[in-house]
């Protein structure tokens, strides 16, 4: 860390979910994902659960949503009332959609893929869902008849009928032999990371890879895209930045000693790269800022996390292997820092 680093995280309220009152709100086992939107959060864990969080109190709003027959990998939510939904993944390949405002079961999409679902991501349009498997494969949110400007020009053909029921599979890319780790979509453009180092520019509509980008010296395991830059992560332990338009690789984000699980990225008014957050296998979440008048980032900040169970738990010796340090999953918000990882318990920072 460069000697003028800001303690960004030191100075601000630290939480914990669940609150440390009521340990019976909080998961029974590792964290995979987080997703944060205004005042909630959804966690997915390998207690086969995901959990709806009131930020506010630190207690979970509906008992835990149960459906899943294997470890919850892959999770986001929208709360407004024309979603109103939760779609999770699980390591059998299942992908569950749930209403947010009951926590009720809306539908199940039994084998969606062969093996773990490793990454979703969904607009009012489509779910696009990546796996071990390999696929990526294209979901429509809501019922389109055959013919409708939505249906992609390589889709199948609906179960039955002229029209695709919500939640049916509308297509899958070809092109990937190795997990797809992270998919995000914007518009009619489809991006990809996978193990095999590589990040795909895809088109919604012809199913072509409109561009591939090889960066990264190993596989991709997470990425952020905003229709300009994709920032992603690596096993290589980096953390990228790509120009799309230019088609240039703009920085590389050096200084974790593991694979970077985790990114986001704050994005300026003119769509530029402002802040990038990155949480890694090493235990650590970095803060990185451009250096004014200059092509070079930095840590601006660093938190080595220590652990994610409960600050009163005692460490015991047969949970050694499976609770350690490594981080899985961060997500942010003009308010919170929220993080998950190899252990029950969630961190959250108050930022604002």
């Amino acid at each position: 860390m460069s000697p003028d680093s800001h303690r960004i995280l030191d100075g601000h309220k630290k939480l914990q979910l669940p609150h440390p009152d009521h340990p019976e709100d909080g998961h029974t086992d590792v964290v995979y994902g987080v997703h944060l939107r205004g005042d909630h959060l959804v966690s997915v864990s390998a207690d086969l659960t995901a959990r709806i969080w009131d930020l506010e109190t630190q207690r979970t709003v509906h008992p835990p949503l149960v459906g899943h027959t294997g470890s919850v990998t892959a999770v986001q939510f929208d709360a407004a009332a024309d979603q109103d939904v939760i779609i999770t993944g699980d390591t059998n390949g299942n992908i569950i959609v749930w209403r947010f405002s009951t926590g009720g079961r809306i539908k199940n999409i039994a084998d969606a893929h062969h093996e773990t679902v490793l990454s979703l991501h969904f607009d009012h349009r489509y779910l696009v869902t990546g796996g071990r498997d390999g696929k990526i494969k294209l979901w429509n949110c809501q019922s389109l008849e055959v013919g409708n400007n939505d249906v992609p020009q390589f889709a199948v053909g609906p179960a039955e009928g002229d029209r695709y029921q919500e939640y049916s599979l509308l297509a899958t890319f070809d092109g990937y032999h190795a997990a797809v780790n992270a998919v995000k979509l914007r518009d009619n453009i489809l991006v990809s990371g996978s193990g095999d180092s590589t990040m795909c520019i895809w088109s919604l509509q012809t199913g072509q890879v409109l561009h591939k980008v090889d960066i990264h010296q190993r596989g991709i395991a997470c990425l952020q895209y905003n229709g300009r830059f994709i920032v992603s992560g690596s096993t290589d332990n980096s953390v990228r930045i790509y120009d799309v338009d230019q088609q240039v690789e703009v920085a590389c984000l050096e200084g974790h000693t593991n694979l970077v699980r985790c990114v986001q990225a704050v994005f300026d008014d003119g769509a530029n790269v402002k802040t990038i957050l990155s949480g890694s296998y090493d235990g650590s979440i970095r803060i990185w800022g451009q250096v004014p008048g200059s092509r070079e980032w930095r840590t601006r900040d660093q938190c080595h996390m220590g652990g994610f169970q409960a600050h009163e738990q005692v460490h015991q010796e047969v949970d050694a292997d499976r609770f350690g340090n490594r981080i899985f999953s961060i997500d942010i918000d003009a308010n919170r820092i929220v993080c998950s990882g190899q252990g029950p318990t969630i961190r959250v920072w108050d930022v604002h």
